[in-house]
């Protein structure tokens, strides 16, 4: 993986960590300018995840022998063991306790269809959201996943071509067929084709020829941009292009990217960090009530917790088996070359 990417997962992980944290556990309370920020720009974490899950799938095949079949093996190892374990505890949970966690709901059909990917009302009445909140992003996805999985039989030269129609027609047509298939017309599903383009680019060595002052300017004008916008609205132009100008320069500064270590380790974990973070967090507001700690403390508790959780995750849920299906399935690998 390079080493860029795995910062910018880091990065886009823990802005939605933080942004939820102000919601979650201080209730929108603005105490000052990082709470504000946070509020207004962390959820830019999802539309940066988006543009690397498109940079990523494009190269994880790009001049690869992959077969569909192995493809979305890999892709169903990678997202759901993990979800679908969280989804579980979320659930168990909401049995037990059902206002522990905030805006959700427990309902055996509803779990059902968070647990299959299928948009649905999530009845606390918060919307399309699944029982885990979080995986509202992952519904976008699988999606993708799917119209990435069709256009394995067309012409490679046409992949790009059919993975733009595909997405267009799930925007445009398929979510005006009612009910909660409304789910995907979010324009935030084009996002994954800024990634897309800026893996073409970095597989004809177009990004890696980028001027490091260059780079520089571009994310400067990038976070300029976001700044000028304003409150995150997950639009493709307002949030996903000023992310895409982020990644494309971030990529092609690898060279000053750090290796491994502390970086590399939170962008493995980044995933987890995702799924489980809402959940540390209420966790730790239960405990906050009962021995009344400081806030700070309750902050720090709260981060600790969901690194531990995070490497947990990754270290025996995700790492195993991304290793056994790999081990099974020769033909692929999801590794992407370095710069």
């Amino acid at each position: 993986m390079l080493n860029s990417i795995q910062l910018l997962r880091a990065l886009a992980a823990w802005l939605v960590v933080f942004h939820h944290y102000i919601q979650v556990v201080h209730g929108n309370n603005l105490s000052g300018p990082l709470s504000k920020a946070l509020h207004m720009y962390g959820a830019i974490g999802v539309d940066l995840f988006f543009i690397i899950s498109g940079f990523v799938i494009y190269l994880s095949v790009a001049g690869k022998n992959v077969t569909p079949g192995v493809f979305a093996v890999h892709r169903l190892a990678r997202v759901v063991p993990a979800y679908w374990i969280f989804t579980f505890i979320s659930a168990v949970i909401l049995l037990n306790a059902p206002t522990f966690l905030p805006l959700t709901a427990f309902d055996p059909t509803f779990l059902l269809q968070s647990l299959l990917f299928i948009p649905a009302q999530n009845p606390s009445g918060i919307g399309p959201y699944p029982l885990l909140t979080v995986g509202w992003t992952l519904n976008y996805e699988m999606a993708f996943y799917s119209v990435f999985l069709l256009s394995f039989y067309f012409p490679r030269k046409l992949q790009l071509l059919m993975v733009a129609i595909g997405l267009f027609l799930l925007c445009k047509f398929i979510s005006r067929l009612g009910g909660d298939l409304a789910f995907y017309g979010n324009k935030i599903i084009y996002e994954f084709l800024f990634g897309i383009l800026i893996a073409i680019a970095y597989k004809k060595g177009w990004v890696q020829k980028t001027p490091s002052l260059v780079a520089v300017a571009v994310i400067l004008v990038a976070i300029g941009m976001i700044i000028f916008y304003g409150q995150v609205s997950h639009n493709p132009l307002k949030s996903g292009l000023p992310c895409a100008m982020i990644l494309f320069a971030a990529v092609s500064l690898e060279r000053f990217s750090p290796g491994s270590g502390l970086i590399s380790r939170l962008g493995d974990w980044s995933y987890s960090t995702y799924l489980c973070h809402v959940l540390v967090m209420c966790s730790m507001m239960k405990i906050q009530e009962l021995l009344n700690f400081h806030d700070a403390v309750t902050f720090a508790l709260t981060i600790a917790g969901i690194l531990v959780v995070s490497y947990s995750s990754f270290r025996w849920i995700e790492k195993p088996i991304s290793t056994l299906v790999k081990k099974n399935s020769k033909s692929y690998t999801a590794t992407l070359p370095t710069a």
